[in-house]
């Protein structure tokens, strides 16, 4: 560093191995704690056991049936881990989580190819230990799988761009069409938009012509094809239907918001702003003082000032084309965060080498530091203070007994802000990111506890456990009406195949009108023949649909069970005897109390 301000930094890789050591801890601590959700998790996990249990590995399957709604590259990865470490839920979280501290190991690594390993470090950092980065990342989704072999493509395109290199364009395909692989043909218009803009508006020190014969190369579209069509031509070829719901339905209809069903969500044309802010969280403050901080004289254009330009170029592409779909959902701006941490991290390479703006800059961190330990403690003393705030706490979750921890995160978050603002202001950059990059493993302690406390809320894993109990050769398990976000981990947690009567599922529309006589999508009479087939059988209903199976009839005969979100209706044949203490209700299921466990 050129200035004195930086004393006794720490040597670049142990600075390097300590990030990468912050990001693990972040991504994996706890992975296997809370239990399987009952929303996107549920359905992966299942697909993804389901190959591993020697299912088809070329379509996936959902509760038996196909499931063609991504490619299948996370469940190939899920059912390597279920092979390798065994059935669970941190084996089906591995995958993401890997995805997401590969995405920072990457930022290191393009930073000393560029020769600035503090821009890839300092991208690494807030990357990684980003609140909602990391949540998303311990989250089985195919987001963050998406996003390393996407960013990996763009930063390879860069590198080719910047090395006129025909051989790292090539690389840069087999990552793209890893992309594909991940989550489908939008990966490929993504990066064509980012192209297509920077050869229009920025295209560097190639002239538009070379750079375009550089993006067309013909081996680079070769290997992409043969990387990213293979699948879905032999999906196609396998299964009928195919070509129109994953080429057509899924990927045009999604976003123009004409799919069917219609399961996604919808909101205004801001929705992504303040997901980005939860995105970067903790490091929104410093990152407002990066772009505050301005460098004397004019700026050099040269290869890292590129990457920094396309990072911020891809970002608004991200956003815009996110915004503009019909189908929203906070996850899909996650290639974003490491991209505006790379932007960061080449600001503060550019803001170190100048010795005066590095002394305007380290009080602006320490300030943005300290800002976000003071708003932590004045949010805690809020919502201990004011009525309505902690009302509004509650109301979204957060139980009582979970204060006490709330109250020890806040002091964490307000100790290491201060230690963070210290270390920036006796000129230690390093350290003092360091230190504030903990707050995002005390974060990541907290959410995670959370989820563990609300795991009967979120998960069916309780009454996994007591129906195995209940019945320990098996049962036929019937669900009302309901699947996916509902009950869809009774399917993982090994009550499958589930028979959803009158299904109003939209993740299992296409499966149940492609599977025949074997479709789980069944009607009232399968219900009813198996009681009187003398069957074990169990029927998990919802309790905001449980005055419809009520009035029904389905539950004559069948002795209620209730548990937090649901009351379980189950028929025990004579041959089978209550365990001793297994909560059999006679009650009305509507007033019962929760069976906990």
């Amino acid at each position: 560093m050129p200035t004195r301000l930086l004393h006794a930094e720490l040597p670049p890789w142990v600075a390097d191995v300590l990030v990468l050591l912050l990001v693990a801890a972040c991504l994996f601590w706890g992975l296997e704690r809370p239990p399987i959700r009952d929303n996107n998790e549920a359905l992966y996990a299942s697909i993804g056991l389901a190959m591993s249990h020697g299912g088809s590995w070329l379509i996936p399957h959902l509760d038996g049936v196909p499931y063609i709604e991504k490619p299948p590259l996370l469940y190939w990865l899920m059912a390597l881990a279920y092979k390798a470490f065994g059935v669970g839920a941190w084996q089906a979280r591995l995958p993401d989580a890997a995805a997401a501290w590969l995405t920072s190991l990457g930022c290191i690594v393009l930073g000393r190819r560029l020769r600035a390993p503090l821009a890839g470090r300092s991208a690494a950092l807030i990357a990684g230990t980003g609140l909602g980065w990391v949540q998303i990342a311990r989250t089985i989704l195919f987001d963050p799988l998406l996003s390393v072999f996407w960013l990996s493509a763009l930063a390879l395109v860069v590198l080719a761009e910047q090395r006129e290199s025909r051989a790292l364009m090539r690389w840069a395909s087999v990552a793209l069409g890893l992309a594909v692989l991940s989550k489908g043909p939008e990966a490929l218009a993504l990066l064509g938009l980012v192209g297509l803009v920077q050869l229009l508006l920025s295209p560097g020190p190639l002239s538009r012509g070379r750079l375009l014969r550089l993006y067309l190369d013909p081996w680079a579209i070769g290997v992409f094809v043969l990387v990213a069509l293979p699948w879905q031509l032999l999906a196609a070829w396998r299964q009928p239907g195919f070509a129109w719901f994953f080429w057509i339905n899924e990927t045009i209809n999604r976003f123009l918001g004409t799919r069917i069903p219609d399961d996604f969500h919808h909101g205004p044309w801001w929705y992504y702003l303040p997901h980005l802010l939860i995105g970067t969280f903790q490091w929104t403050p410093l990152l407002l003082a990066l772009a505050w901080t301005r460098r004397a004289g004019a700026s050099q254009v040269d290869g890292l000032e590129r990457s920094a330009t396309w990072a911020r170029n891809a970002s608004l592409i991200l956003l815009v084309f996110f915004s503009a779909s019909s189908d929203k959902g906070a996850y899909y701006l996650l290639p974003v965060v490491p991209l505006l941490a790379w932007w960061a991290g080449v600001r503060l390479q550019q803001l170190a080498g100048d010795a005066h703006a590095l002394r305007r800059l380290l009080p602006l961190l320490a300030a943005g530091c300290t800002a976000f330990g003071v708003a932590a403690l004045l949010l805690w003393l809020g919502v201990m203070s004011w009525p309505t705030l902690h009302r509004q706490v509650l109301h979204s979750g957060m139980p009582p007994s979970l204060f006490p921890l709330l109250y020890e995160l806040v002091r964490a978050l307000l100790v290491l802000s201060l230690l963070a603002a210290g270390l920036l202001l006796l000129g230690r950059l390093q350290g003092g990111l360091l230190v504030f990059g903990l707050t995002g493993l005390a974060l990541t302690l907290f959410v995670t506890e959370l989820q563990v406390v609300k795991g009967p809320q979120a998960s069916q894993q309780q009454v996994a456990r007591t129906l195995h109990t209940l019945f320990p050769d098996g049962l036929r398990m019937y669900s009302w009406q309901t699947f996916e976000d509902h009950d869809a981990s009774l399917v993982f947690y090994g009550l499958g195949p589930l028979r959803v009567i009158d299904s109003v599922s939209a993740d299992l529309w296409f499966g149940c009108r492609h599977a025949g006589a074997a479709s789980p999508c069944v009607g009232p009479s399968a219900l009813r023949r198996s009681k009187r087939d003398g069957e074990p059988v169990a029927v998990w209903v919802s309790r905001d649909r449980l005055a419809s199976f009520l009035a029904s009839g389905l539950a004559i005969g069948l002795q209620p069970l209730p548990f937090d979100r649901s009351v379980v209706f189950i028929h025990r044949p004579p041959a089978l005897e209550t365990p001793a203490g297994a909560p059999m209700s006679k009650t009305d299921p509507t007033r019962a109390p929760v069976a906990r466990r």
